[in-house]
């Protein structure tokens, strides 16, 4: 009976000594260059799906992985969950930007005030950049600013 108290001490202690996991990106991270690079890549997105066009993303780095999710057939397919849900969707002004405290990959979140057509529930616009070359690493909506921590469990091979 003591060691299982024992046991459920440590861990109560353990779980509670635990960092947060997102912390506010320092100020030498948070240049305008970066900022107009993550805002005018979201506004290119949204501005294709409005037109409907189709075709690759140009004049953006964008990392290789996110990339091909760019396909035109994807593209049209995410520019459609988008246009039913939310209707028309203008980016807005610069919010907030967050950085992971752990695991240190150097990516960093900026968010973006969101106008949708359809609903008032969506917020923000997130999008990732890589910290060393500045790379465009993703890009959702969001309806919080404080992100939720989500564990991809793979089973088998890795996709």
């Amino acid at each position: 009976m003591m060691k299982n108290l024992f046991w459920i001490m440590v861990v109560w202690v353990l779980c509670g000594c635990n960092p947060t996991v997102y912390k506010t990106l320092p100020k030498q991270y948070s240049t305008k260059e970066r900022l107009d690079k993550a805002k005018g890549f979201a506004q290119q997105f949204f501005e294709k799906c409005d037109k409907k066009d189709y075709s690759e993303i140009k004049g953006n780095d964008i990392d290789v992985n996110f990339k091909k999710e760019f396909t035109s057939e994807n593209l049209e397919k995410r520019c459609e969950k988008f246009s039913k849900k939310f209707g028309k969707i203008t980016v807005g002004e610069f919010n907030n930007a967050i950085t992971f405290t752990r695991p240190a990959d150097f990516s960093d979140w900026f968010f973006f005030n969101v106008k949708a057509e359809r609903t008032d529930s969506l917020k923000f616009v997130v999008v990732s950049l890589y910290r060393d070359k500045d790379f465009v690493k993703g890009l959702s909506l969001m309806d919080t600013a404080t992100p939720k921590i989500r564990r991809r469990v793979k089973y088998g091979q890795p996709k």
